[in-house]
Parts: C-alpha cells; sequence; structure tokens
C-alpha cells in the first residue's frame, strides 16, 4: 500500500480527532475525545498545522504526528502533542517519515528538535523513540488526589483570590523549581483562559504564590516563593483550586519528580500516584 505524507493545514479537526480516536481505540482504556476536547487539546499543547503531518491511506488519516512549532522558552524544541497510527497500518515504517517530515519543518524556524512525553511502562514506545533519537530528559509523576475535599480553613492564615492570568509575574524563576512541561506552561494556560482557573496568595500586598488549573480539575501549576514555603499558602491554593473547579478529584500531571520542593507538598496532600512519564528530547545539531 503506498502512502501520501502531508501537513495538516487543510485538514479539518474533526478528521484529526476521528484519527487519533482511531488509533488508541485498542488501548486498554480507549480514547474518545469529543471533537470540542480535540479542539481544547490542540489549543492547550499549541497545535501548529504546518509543523503537523499526516500519512493518507486514499483518503484514510493511517498515523500522524501532531507538532507545535519551535518554541523558545523550551530552548528551541518543538512539542509533539501525540503520535499514533491507526491498527491496520502499523509496523509499516509511517511514525518513522512522519518524523523526518516533522524536523525537516522545524528547521525553517530555527527548531532545534522536539520533545514529548511517553509513559515509562510503554516499554514498546520508549524504544521506538529511543531508536529515533530521543533521550530522557527527565521523570514526571502523574498522581491525584484522594478521599473527600479537605477543609484547610483552620489550617492556614493564608486565602486564596481569583486572579487574572496578566497578574503573574513575568518572571517565574523564584516561584518554580523546575519549569512545567508545555502542556501546563503559561502559553497553555493563555490559550484556555476563558475556563481556566487562576488563583493566588498575597502577603502585606505581594504575591507569594499562585495556582492555575483547568476547567476539569487537571492542575497546571501551583508556584510559592521558596520563603514562604510550608506555611500554608499551597493548602490554601490547593482547597481554593478544589473549590474553583468543582472537581471531585484535582489531577496533577507532569510534576517533575526532581522538584523536591512540589512533590513534598503533593505526597503530605495525600496524593495518589497514577503512572510515571520519561520527558523526552531529540536535539538537532545545526
Amino acid at each position: 500500500m503506498s502512502y501520501r505524507i502531508t501537513d495538516c493545514r487543510t485538514l479539518p479537526a474533526a478528521r484529526l480527532c476521528a484519527a487519533m480516536n482511531a488509533a488508541f481505540s485498542d488501548y486498554v482504556v480507549p480514547l474518545s475525545l469529543t471533537e470540542d476536547k480535540f479542539r481544547d487539546f490542540q489549543k492547550q499543547r499549541g497545535f501548529s498545522p504546518e509543523h503537523s503531518f499526516v500519512a493518507l491511506a486514499g483518503e484514510e488519516i493511517a498515523a500522524f504526528w501532531f507538532s507545535s512549532p519551535p518554541l523558545s522558552a523550551y530552548d528551541g524544541h518543538a512539542y509533539t502533542l501525540s503520535v499514533g497510527t491507526a491498527p491496520a497500518h502499523r509496523r509499516k515504517g509511517l511514525s518513522r517519515q512522519l518524523l523526518h517530515k516533522v524536523i525537516d519543518r522545524q528547521k525553517p524556524d530555527e527548531g532545534r528538535g522536539l520533545q514529548l512525553e511517553v509513559i515509562t511502562t510503554n516499554d514498546k514506545a520508549v524504544k521506538a523513540y529511543r531508536d529515533f533519537g530521543f533521550e530522557v530528559s527527565r521523570t514526571l509523576r502523574v498522581c491525584r488526589t484522594a478521599g473527600e475535599r479537605p477543609d484547610v480553613s483552620q489550617k492556614t492564615e493564608f486565602t486564596a483570590e481569583k486572579i487574572r492570568l496578566d497578574q503573574l509575574p513575568d518572571d517565574e524563576s523564584l516561584f518554580f523549581d523546575t519549569r512545567p512541561t508545555p502542556q501546563n506552561s503559561r502559553a497553555a494556560l493563555s490559550a484556555l483562559q476563558d475556563t481556566a482557573h487562576v488563583l493566588a496568595v498575597w502577603m502585606d500586598g505581594g504575591l507569594i504564590g499562585w495556582g492555575a488549573a483547568y476547567a476539569d480539575g487537571s492542575v497546571a501549576q501551583i508556584a510559592v516563593l521558596k520563603e514562604f514555603r510550608r506555611r500554608g499558602a499551597g493548602r490554601a491554593l490547593l482547597h481554593g483550586l478544589w473549590c474553583a473547579t468543582g472537581a471531585d478529584r484535582l489531577t496533577f500531571v507532569n510534576v517533575d519528580t526532581a522538584a523536591k520542593g512540589v512533590n513534598a507538598f503533593l505526597d503530605d496532600a495525600g496524593v495518589e500516584d497514577r503512572v510515571h512519564q520519561s520527558e523526552m528530547r531529540l536535539t538537532q545539531e545545526h
């Protein structure tokens, strides 16, 4: 069977969504995104139709590699949103062909490579990415709160207040131990700011921390100035986000395991680990 490789500029979201659902239809928990959810997925993760490619078998999307443009905040690496192949078209080398197209398209924009996340126990996928030249850059934790929403009103002097995203500082370095992955970045929050929740805690008129979560209860960021940690600001933010989203549980996706402060905070909050992911990078030399 012959395949035609093309970018995604002429392909509507409905077709791309259907292709993604088809590619993951035989997973233990099949993917079933609605078109609206898929559009949010595209916005949050910086989808670029010019930088994303599909392999077509006739009119069928047999495989895809969805990508962002190169991101200056991530050293010129583009973010891979998702890679997949429909079951009937696997083991034909389509992902490698798509990867070459994605890399070639990054070059005019001075891209330095690609980065993505893969579940650490998905041995086949990890091996495939290693064969493509990707290397593990860090390990990420996916966890969620357990049990009922805690009442922290008697445990902290802080109160979380709703703010606009543009009220956050440009320089985040004093708040974060490590930078968020692209799907939890400031750009991702900006893309979904109409539905995202952003809360802050203050002391003497100065911002000392903030939390941000998407509408589904997925927490993108909890950041507190280092000198104000372990004083209840994080607890206030956690409680505030729980109330703001109305979610039964809060989910924390892609927490860097090397960030000791936030992981200690999450453990103290009694979160349950779901999976671990490897952030993998492919860096191209110019």
